[in-house]
């Protein structure tokens, strides 16, 4: 049987699904500085050398970028915007090389 911990900040307990996910966690769901993160799929390289890889970003990153690519297809037709679109995966990931 799991033992009930406690959050270190609120001294709630931690709720047991979220302690059998993560054994070692000390904080509650509430009490977490860790926040949600979306995923999205890009397809990246050209003609034959290319790959799709999952991107993790924040969801006002995910927001931008969604932003971003109405804003393209508003004025773009389809050859452009996926020839422009490149310079925003690129803008995307910089930080990313860090991690």
């Amino acid at each position: 049987m799991m033992e009930n911990k406690l959050c270190i900040y609120c001294k709630q307990e931690i709720n047991p699904l979220r302690l059998k996910a993560l054994p070692n966690v000390k904080t509650c769901v509430d009490c977490s500085t860790t926040g949600a993160k979306r995923g999205m799929p890009m397809m990246f390289g050209e003609k034959d050398d290319t790959w799709t890889d999952m991107v993790i970003m924040e969801p006002e990153d995910l927001d931008r970028y969604e932003n971003v690519k109405k804003q393209k297809s508003r004025f773009d037709d389809e050859e452009e915007e996926e020839d422009n679109f490149d310079d925003w995966d690129n803008t995307l990931l910089d930080g990313l090389e860090d991690m």
